[in-house]
C-alpha cells in the first residue's frame, strides 16, 4: 500500500512539475528576445548626468515604446524610465562622489521583450585632472585584432591578444596623474563590429585601468574630441596611438601624442613622438 501510494506522489509531482516548465516556456517563448546599449557615463561631482540606454530587437515584435527598464547604480536600484517609440530612455542621476561606479540596466521581467543585463561605467570626474586618449588598436597586437571575436573574452582563443605591458603601463600613468579616455581611431573599432560593453569586458578582463570608453560617432575622433571638449573636458593634453591618423587628429587638437610601435621612418607626423614599447610611453609624455 505504500509503495502505491509513493508511487502516487511521485506521479503528481512530476505532473505539478511539468505543468510549471509548460507554463515557464510558453511565458518564455511569449517574449522577443532583444539586446540592450548603454554608453558611459562623464559628470563631474555633485553634478547630474544623464544615463542613455536603448533596447533593440532583431525581429519584428512588439512595439519598443514604453518598455519599462531599470537603473541601477553599483547594484543598487536608483530609477526606472519608459522606452520611447525608438526604444531609447534616459535617466537623469546625481553623482556625488568623485570615482567610478558601475552602471546596470536591466528590462522589466514583465516586459514583453527579454535581454540580458548590460553594464557600464560612470566616471565621475574633477575638470583639472589631465586626461590622457589612448587609441585601442595601440593596446591590441595586430595579428590577433584580424580575427577577433564577436565576443571579445578571455575563453575564446580568437580574442584580440593585448600588446605586452600595455595595461601594466597604462596603469601606472593612471594611478597618481591621469584619467583614461578610450577610443576608437576610426568609425569600426580594431575589434571589428563589437559594442562598446564588449570593448569593456575586454579591457577589464586583461586589468587595463577602467576609464571612460567613447562611443564611435560619425565623424570619427575629430567629432568624438570635439564633444568631449563641447562638454568641458578641456584638460585632453596627452595620447598614445598606433596610427598615424590617430596622431594627426590629436595635433590639429594641439595634443600631445605618443605612436607605440615606433611608425616606419618617414611616417611618423612631425611634432608627435614615438615609443619602441610601452615601457617607453611614460618617458615621453
Amino acid at each position: 500500500m505504500a509503495e502505491v501510494v509513493g508511487l502516487g506522489l511521485r506521479i503528481v509531482g512530476f505532473l505539478l512539475f511539468s505543468v510549471l516548465a509548460l507554463a515557464t516556456t510558453g511565458e518564455a517563448a511569449g517574449k522577443v528576445p532583444g539586446t540592450l546599449i548603454v554608453r558611459d557615463a562623464l559628470t563631474l561631482p555633485n553634478h547630474s548626468v544623464r544615463i542613455e540606454a536603448q533596447v533593440a530587437v532583431k525581429t519584428a515584435g512588439p512595439p519598443l515604446s514604453g518598455v519599462v527598464l531599470h537603473l541601477q547604480i553599483d547594484g543598487k536600484e536608483v530609477a526606472t524610465a519608459k522606452t520611447s517609440e525608438s526604444g531609447q530612455v534616459s535617466f537623469d542621476y546625481l553623482a556625488k562622489m568623485r570615482g567610478t561606479n558601475v552602471i546596470s540596466v536591466l528590462v522589466d521581467p514583465d516586459a514583453p521583450i527579454a535581454a540580458e543585463k548590460v553594464d557600464a561605467t560612470l566616471c565621475v570626474w574633477e575638470r583639472r585632472r589631465p586626461i590622457v586618449v589612448v587609441e585601442l588598436d595601440a593596446l591590441i597586437q595586430p595579428a590577433s585584432a584580424s580575427a577577433a571575436s564577436p565576443v571579445a573574452g578571455t575563453t575564446d582563443n580568437t580574442a584580440p591578444i593585448p600588446v605586452p605591458e600595455a595595461a601594466e603601463e597604462l596603469a601606472r600613468l593612471t594611478q597618481y596623474y591621469y584619467n583614461v579616455v578610450y577610443v576608437w581611431g576610426h568609425e569600426q573599432g580594431p575589434m571589428g563590429n563589437v559594442s562598446s560593453e564588449q570593448v569593456r569586458r575586454w579591457l577589464g578582463a586583461h586589468q587595463f585601468p577602467v576609464g571612460f570608453v567613447a562611443t564611435p560617432m560619425p565623424g570619427g575622433l575629430n567629432a568624438t574630441l570635439d564633444a568631449l571638449k563641447g562638454e568641458g573636458w578641456t584638460t585632453m593634453k596627452s595620447g598614445v596611438g598606433r596610427t598615424r591618423a590617430f596622431a594627426e587628429v590629436l595635433l590639429q587638437h594641439r595634443m600631445e601624442v605618443v605612436v607605440v610601435p615606433e611608425l616606419p621612418k618617414g611616417e611618423l607626423p612631425r611634432k608627435a613622438k614615438s615609443a619602441k614599447d610601452w615601457k617607453e610611453v611614460r618617458k615621453k609624455l
